[in-house]
This record gives structure tokens, C-alpha cells and sequence, in this order.
């Protein structure tokens, strides 16, 4: 799915949510109350699972949200809290002392297309593709930057879907690049600093992009 279209789908489903406790039809507000740390075990899932995002933490972001989810639904004894804590503590020393560091601090891949998605996080990913053509990246309170400086544009041009919603997408691309930006900027902003090649040529692979940015920036320059 991509970004723009879950970021929709959250906001269509917490809007119906809140009208239908208006109505008096479910007690949405007391279902938030209980059932909020699925979103703390789905941002751990998803660091787990993208790439360029450290595992360890994902597991323990899952594992935070686990202990309030069953806490919540009363499935814990009421004092296990004075042991978790101390418990969480250690292992997050741990994973601070044995964790492994990416290498210069950069994810780098060869994938085509790009597929990120980050909520309450950084990324920061260096492409190195010989046929990149586009893919989707969102970001939720945090920040992308990708570097496709490395790259090579497809034959037939690339399309980049991106998403920021109180966050940051900067992307540098190469001198040679034509770069079109499109975008909805809704409380947010976005700039195409890059520059227009000397001689573009009418056939000239172009990567388009389409942003919609809500209360955060996007950015590409070379």
C-alpha cells in the first residue's frame, strides 16, 4: 500500500471513529484508551522489517508496546511493572553496547524501486540502482533522506510517490538528472533546487515526483 494511501485510510477510520462515538454508536474514545499500544507494536514491526532501520529496537518498541497492550487488558499482574522496567533498561544497555552499527551510518541497495516507511524515525539510504525507476517513500514524524547521486535513471524515466506528515523527505540526485516536482503542500512545503541540465534533449529520461506534504518539507537538490 502506499503512503498516501494509508495515511488516508488512518485518517478516514480515526474520523469515523470519532463521529460514531459522537453518535453515541460505539465508545470509540474508550477503544483508543485501551487498545493505543498497537501503534507502538506496529512502528516496532515496521523498523523490524524496512530496511536501513536497526532490528533491536524494533523488537523493543514490540516488546514496550506488548507489555502496555496486555497491561491494558488486565492480562498482567498489577505489579509486574516495578520488574519490567528495570528488565527493559537492561536490555535496551544492551543493545546501545552490542548492537551492530550500518557501516558509515548509510544503508546502501541496489533496489529499483524504493518502497520506505517511516513513522517516529529516521532513514537515511544511499541508492546505487542501474535502472532506478521510482517507488513510494512516507514519512510520520520523522525524516527520509536518500541519496541517488550513485544511480542510474531507467531508459524510460522513474516516478517517485512521496508522503511527509510532520516530517522531512530530502533526496539528492545526480547533475544530469531532469527532475519534475509536483506536490500538495498543506500547512508544509516543497523545493526542487536541482539544476536543468545544459543540453536535456527532448527523449531524455525525466524522474517525475509527486509529493504531498502536510505540515513538513520536501526537498531535492543535486
Amino acid at each position: 500500500m502506499q503512503g498516501r494511501s494509508f495515511i488516508g485510510i488512518i485518517l478516514i477510520a480515526l474520523g469515523a471513529g470519532f463521529l460514531l462515538d459522537q453518535l453515541d454508536i460505539i465508545s470509540f474514545t474508550t477503544l483508543i484508551s485501551i487498545y493505543w499500544p498497537v501503534f507502538i507494536i506496529l512502528i516496532g514491526a515496521n523498523h523490524t522489517f524496512t530496511k536501513g532501520h536497526s532490528t533491536s529496537w524494533g523488537i523493543v518498541l514490540i516488546l514496550v508496546g506488548l507489555f502496555f497492550l496486555l497491561r491494558n487488558l488486565d492480562l498482567f499482574p498489577s505489579d509486574i511493572g516495578k520488574y519490567f522496567w528495570p528488565v527493559l533498561l537492561i536490555v535496551i544497555g544492551v543493545v546501545i553496547i552490542f548492537g551492530r552499527p550500518r557501516h558509515d551510518g548509510l544503508a546502501r541497495y541496489k533496489d529499483d524501486i524504493l518502497n520506505h516507511f517511516v513513522v517516529f524515525s529516521g532513514l537515511e539510504g544511499k541508492c546505487v540502482s542501474k535502472d532506478f525507476k521510482g517507488g513510494s517513500a512516507t514519512v510520520v514524524f520523522g525524516g527520509i533522506d536518500i541519496d541517488l547521486r550513485d544511480a542510474n535513471l531507467s531508459e524510460e524515466g522513474a516516478f517517485l510517490d512521496l508522503v511527509a506528515v510532520f516530517g522531512g523527505i530530502d533526496l539528492k540526485v545526480p547533475d544530469n538528472w531532469k527532475v519534475i516536482v509536483k506536490g500538495t503542500p498543506i500547512f508544509g512545503g516543497w523545493e526542487n533546487k536541482t539544476r536543468t541540465p545544459d543540453d536535456p534533449g527532448e527523449n531524455q529520461p525525466t524522474l517525475n515526483i509527486k509529493c504531498l506534504v502536510m505540515f513538513g518539507g520536501m526537498g531535492v537538490e543535486n
